[in-house]
């Protein structure tokens, strides 16, 4: 990652939520579309349906008086033919966004556990449910005995229940399928450690993620045994359809609520309940009333003047009869809370209470305290209900004409990077922890400023940091620059721990001291981060140690720093001679630590001192070709000496063509226009024009969208939105060029590794295009940054957003369709211009560019039935095919407006990681001139790949698949000096590689303590059903004695359990819905044998298992 990981101190201010400012003030100018998110109802907002004893003269018996002894009557339960308000208190607390995790919880969090507790042992008929894990074990480690015994009670009573359950309210966007299932199942082993079974999660509650993947859906959902998923956010267009119930389908729709099958490979076995909250009709996560407001009280004392409860039992009725009108069956759901609620929960019960008393007395309506479990099972009893199915999923969410919240795709690409890439390092430090059995004593290394402790691993640290990160207003790149760097810091202090745990393992493995190794996977600052090629370990000479944690074998290419002025050789573990190259270290990468630097009040001296520190004394980059066994370790040894001679990758010229050429696929540049040109599958036979352009959209700040001729059904052309850290808002669907003065650059090296095209079309936009030996795809290595606020090649002063896009254009005829993965897992259909079918239909887009970007996790592909051409990124961002035979990518964003949806500032990074416009550190900074504020540094540079595979349609979807792992899970690396004696320089942790389409994905001893010494094994079925016409896309059946083998790693049982291993697989829920066919899908789960386990595509299934 390309940005320095600073500290970052507390800042005295008020609270924050979801509509109020870090003084508690409402923001100003916040969207009205946002508003709605959090929108309350209030007394007085309906007519009344009769004249109010409350506002006449009084002078007959009031209606409704107090109970004798003051206790209401808050006993209840469903009753049959009544509408069944299920009232679901609740508050929904984020994990960092305006404030820092950790500010949040002592301002605001602390107490909300705190009196909510209290305040639900003062009835047994109160409930409360609750979500994010990390904030509630902040709390029980800072709460008496007494305290916890009270917490204990409310959950054994059912009154407590924790609902989602993981560490926080993760993303859906920005994060891989692994790094879901690692924060939620860390968060449900908390919950299991601390209550047992008795408080495993039931629903899921993901009501303010600003956007919903299929992957949620049935793996988060109905594999995890959730009997439910409620949100609180969905497309405006979708949820005025549902509203009037004007879907043309059978059935009708039931308003908000229906059935997803979120899986086209598993069908109806992972079916799960779901919905938006109805809100006050308008969606979010609030209800008609709230009592966080102390204008709004229930006073039922007929001799106060201000008594209203005649008023608010009136209005009670009006709004459960109001939204019965949308809801299918007679129970619906009242979300009682908003964000950072309950901080006086004496008012939210004192209230509520009332009022379930007041209006079941009148008998109008029905009302009690409920939670989502509940709910969903009462609906589900109801067997006369066909419900909606649904099979597509929310992305891009937009709350309204022209607000289409697909920038956040791409927001902060640097902490998506480091969360995407500490979640891989955190699966081999885990598989290395149990091959080696090192405990965290033998590490030594604690993370001082950590996560709640939920397991007793040295990698414990690291996975709590990533948890929290992966928040919907963390990785997700929408909370201030403050909280970014909060989030880095925290990642960057456990990866250090983990580090020191994967040198101690490396020792025991390899047989040599944990001193022995060094490494630069870029947590120690700007000069140890190989993604910069800085890494001092490696300069004049080194031995490496690599552990894969794919279960299959891969040959990984080493790209490291050196110092030369001759060749270079290395060699493996047995004296082999492995292919390697030197090639030059580009000035474009030389440049990089340099960025780093913050010159705000330096004298020269000082400025000449931090600029000679961070100066690469590197010479040249060598690149090594290291073979590694199935989740295995490999060492090598590379210096200075005569290399054996070896051929290089064929490059030639033509004329004004450039052509590498592999033996497996040939590419065509122009030296001319300094450009590729065409791509050809020589395996194949098949070949197409490809042209990688860089552009960038101006972002808007508000105006008219210029419509497109093939657009109709048209929303009205202006709005005053802008682009913002939430919204991608361009001012057209012009794509500009850069500077047309710079004179573009290009650079070409072959050897016995890989040739390598180096292009440069602007001053902070380059391409590295390699084609490695024996491989069938090519890696693009793209670098943007820093990215100019002015624009004085198009106008003086143009302080102008950018939002900098990479493009692939081929001549695949691929129409208007493309397909982009789901978290990494099952590929979805994308139309252009369209939504899916359960979407209303036309629908209407009023952003012909931003309303056809979606989240790229993994994969973006096009295809014409005959060839296919496929993007594999490392990194989340957003994409779209804006043309037939086109993808494109957003790599990075620099902006110079909010967009209004509560962060309050501009989305403007710098490698520094400070708000360099005019900001104090932690405070919303005027933008416009840079350097103020004590920062004057070099707008944020990221850097990424890709990897492209072109070729028949089966050959590229069998081929995608494996690098998508390799991309997703590259060995760990460490770092020794050269010669050092490794006495077992190779390992494997299986007796023999996994078949190419079973994925290992976690083996972690983290929670053995809470489970008795075992350890948890999942195991996944990489491709989704129908992917290819082979067996690689069918059931596969293993023996885990076959693979589990190893002395130290002998599998001796394994128990089948839910996705996060709290429980045994239970009975899902069957829902009456519509008929649909499930044609390809494999509905019929296999159950689990010991040692027989059969994986269907898409399936992932978990175990507790004992080894010896």
């Amino acid at each position: 990652m390309l940005r320095s990981l600073v500290a970052v101190a507390a800042i005295g201010r008020a609270a924050a939520n979801g509509r109020h400012d870090a003084s508690g003030h409402v923001i100003a100018g916040l969207a009205q579309e946002e508003l709605a998110v959090t929108d309350s109802g209030k007394l007085g907002d309906r007519a009344p349906s009769y004249a109010f004893w409350s506002t006449g003269d009084r002078t007959t018996a009031p209606p409704y008086t107090p109970p004798t002894n003051r206790v209401y009557n808050t006993k209840g339960g469903p009753v049959e033919g009544k509408i069944n308000v299920h009232l679901v208190p609740h508050s929904h607390d984020d994990t960092g966004w305006q404030v820092t995790v950790d500010q949040y919880f002592s301002r605001e969090v602390y107490w909300i556990i705190d009196t909510l507790t209290e305040q639900l042992a003062q009835d047994a008929n109160r409930k409360f449910i609750y979500v994010e894990t990390a904030f509630f074990a902040r709390w029980w480690e800072q709460a008496d005995d007494f305290k916890r015994s009270r917490a204990k009670s409310l959950v054994r009573n059912k009154q407590l229940e924790f609902i989602n359950g993981g560490w926080c309210m993760h993303d859906e966007a920005s994060p891989l399928w692994t790094a879901m299932v690692d924060q939620t199942t860390r968060g449900h082993q908390w919950l299991f450690k601390t209550f047992g079974a008795q408080a495993n999660p039931k629903g899921t509650w993901q009501i303010d993620p600003f956007g919903h993947t299929n992957t949620q859906a049935w793996l988060l959902g109905a594999e995890a045994g959730m009997t439910s998923l409620f949100w609180g956010r969905m497309d405006y267009q979708d949820r005025e359809m549902r509203y009037g119930r004007k879907q043309s389908v059978k059935p009708p729709t039931g308003g908000f609520e229906w059935v997803w099958r979120g899986s086209k490979s598993l069908g109806s076995s992972a079916d799960v309940f779901a919905g938006d909250l109805y809100g006050t009709g308008q969606g979010g996560y609030s209800t008609w009333l709230n009592f966080d407001d102390e204008t709004q009280q229930v006073n039922d004392d007929p001799s106060r003047h201000d008594y209203n409860v005649d008023q608010w039992v009136d209005k009670f009725v009006q709004d459960a009869r109001e939204q019965a009108k949308h809801t299918l069956t007679l129970h619906q759901l009242w979300a009682c809370g908003t964000d950072f609620q309950y901080q006086n929960a004496d008012r939210w019960y004192r209230n509520l209470d009332k009022l379930i008393h007041y209006v079941n007395l009148n008998g109008s309506v029905n009302a009690f305290y409920s939670t989502p479990t509940l709910y969903t099972d009462l609906k589900h009893r109801n067997r006369s209900v066909t419900y909606e199915l649904r099979q597509d999923d929310i992305m891009p969410l937009a709350d309204n004409a022209h607000n289409y919240w697909s920038g956040y795709f791409t927001s902060r690409p640097a902490l998506k990077r480091q969360v995407r890439f500490a979640t891989s390092y955190l699966e081999s430090a885990r598989l290395l922890e149990v091959v080696t059995n090192t405990s965290k004593k033998d590490v030594n290394r604690p993370t001082y400023k950590k996560e709640p402790v939920v397991g007793d691993s040295w990698t414990d640290a690291l996975e709590g940091t990533v948890g929290v990160a992966t928040h919907h207003d963390g990785m997700s790149g929408t909370e201030r620059q403050d909280v970014t760097d909060d989030y880095a810091q925290r990642i960057t202090e456990s990866a250090l721990e983990a580090e020191a745990g994967v040198a101690v393992a490396f020792g025991r493995l390899l047989g040599v001291g944990r001193e022995a190794f060094d490494h630069c996977n870029c947590n120690s600052g700007p000069m140890s981060c190989l993604n910069a090629s800085t890494c001092s370990a490696t300069h004049h000479g080194f031995s490496v140690a690599a552990f894969s944690p794919l279960g299959q074998d891969v040959d990984h290419v080493l790209r490291v720093p050196i110092v030369s002025d001759g060749p270079w050789r290395c060699k493996d573990a047995s004296g082999k001679a492995l292919a390697s190259q030197i090639l030059a270290l580009d000035q474009r990468t030389r440049e990089l630590p340099r960025l780093y630097l913050n010159s705000f009040n330096l004298t020269k001296e000082e400025y000449r001192a931090a600029d000679a520190a961070l100066t690469n004394e590197a010479t040249a980059v060598l690149a090594v070709s290291l073979p590694i066994k199935a989740t295995g370790a490999a060492t090598a040894a590379c210096g200075p000496g005569a290399s054996e001679p070896s051929s290089s990758i064929t490059v030639t010229r033509d004329g004004d063509n450039l052509i590498v050429d592999n033996g497996l696929l040939r590419l065509t540049f122009c030296t001319a226009t300094k450009a590729l040109t065409t791509i050809e599958n020589l395996a194949s036979r098949t070949t197409t024009s490809l042209k990688l352009t860089w552009g960038w959209y101006n972002s808007s700040t508000g105006g008219c969208t210029p419509y497109p001729d093939t657009l109709s059904d048209l929303e009205p052309a202006c709005s005053s939105q802008a682009s913002g850290a939430y919204i991608f808002r361009p001012n057209s669907s012009e794509l500009y060029g850069f500077d047309p003065s710079f004179v573009p650059q290009m650079a070409v090296e072959t050897g016995s590794v890989y040739a390598e095209v180096r292009l440069r079309g602007s001053p902070f936009t380059s391409h590295t295009i390699r084609l490695g030996k024996d491989n069938a795809h090519v890696e693009v290595e793209w670098t943007a940054g820093p990215i100019p606020v002015d624009t004085p090649w198009l106008a003086p002063d143009a302080n102008w957003g950018k939002e900098v896009v990479l493009r692939y254009d081929t001549a695949v005829a691929s129409g208007g369709v493309f397909y982009t993965d789901s978290n990494g897992r099952e590929t979805v259909k994308r139309v252009r211009d369209k939504r899916g079918p359960s979407y209303p239909s036309p629908y209407k887009i009023s952003e012909p560019v931003a309303g056809n970007y979606y989240p790229v996790n993994a994969l973006a592909s096009i295809n014409d039935d005959c060839v296919e051409f496929d993007v594999i990124v490392d990194t989340s961002l957003g994409g779209a095919s804006l043309a037939s035979g086109s993808l494109e990518f957003m790599v990075h964003r620099r902006l110079q407006e909010d967009d209004n949806r509560g962060v309050q500032e501009p989305l403007n990074e710098t490698m520094c990681g400070c708000n360099d416009i005019r900001a104090a550190p932690g405070a919303m900074g005027a933008h416009g001139h840079e350097g103020d504020g004590g920062c004057f540094c070099a707008g944020l540079t990221v850097r990424g790949r890709h990897l492209l595979v072109f070729d028949e349609v089966q050959r590229a979807r069998a081929l995608r698949r494996r690098l998508m792992e390799e991309v997703q899970q590259p060995p760990a690396l460490a770092f020794a000096r050269l010669g050092t004696p490794f006495k077992t320089p190779s390992r494997t942790v299986l007796a023999e590689p996994l078949p190419p389409n079973v994925k290992l994905v976690t083996l972690t001893s983290n929670y053995a303590q809470a489970h008795n010494g075992q350890w948890l094994l999942r195991l996944a079925h990489v491709y989704e059903a129908g992917e290819t016409a082979d067996d690689l896309a069918q059931p596969v059946t293993i023996d885990l004695t076959r693979y589990f083998r190893r002395p130290g790693l002998a599998i001796t049982s394994a128990v089948e359990t839910t996705l996060t291993a709290n429980a045994a697989p239970a009975a899902r829920l069957t829902w009456k819905t519509e008929v649909a066919a499930e044609d390809g899908a494999f509905t019929a789960r296999t159950p689990f044998a010991y040692p027989s386990l059969t994986l269907r595509p898409m399936e992932v299934r978990t175990f507790l298992a004992r080894f010896r």
